[in-house]
């Protein structure tokens, strides 16, 4: 009777070790993103206006399409860059100089980071795609 007694609290004790450490188990981190097109012309979409798309893989596998991600031209706490890019990922060249631009995306690695949180010092993937302006 005496070991049920210590039995007892140690298997409740594992029980509570193993479910916490089950919900701190979620290691899973964004690796990379890709962009969809990787490059284009604006001169081949309607109003020069290019929709960007986001896809996303994890450490563990997965993979998120669309995955949510922050839009700009260029990493968005540097200098401005001379075409448009939307919150949605739209891309215009509007009155830049011909050329060739980068429409880029990040995203935190941690998926308990929103991408409204962001700045330049969360650990965030990024990608880049091109856009050509005439």
């Amino acid at each position: 009777m005496g070991r049920l007694r210590l039995l007892f609290p140690l298997l409740a004790l594992t029980s509570l070790a193993l479910a916490l450490i089950s919900c701190g188990s979620s290691n899973t981190k964004l690796q990379s993103i890709s962009i969809t097109p990787p490059t284009a012309d604006s001169k081949d979409y309607t109003n020069g206006q290019v929709q960007y798309t986001a896809a996303g893989t994890y450490n563990d596998g997965t993979q998120v399409k669309p995955l949510t991600v922050l839009w700009s031209s260029g990493p968005p706490w540097l200098a401005p860059r001379p075409i448009q890019v939307s919150g949605n990922g739209i891309a215009s060249c509007g009155t830049s100089p011909a050329g060739t631009y980068p429409v880029w995306a990040g995203a935190p690695t941690s998926q308990s980071t929103p991408v409204s949180m962001m700045n330049q010092s969360t650990p965030m993937v990024t990608a880049t795609a091109q856009l050509t302006c005439p």
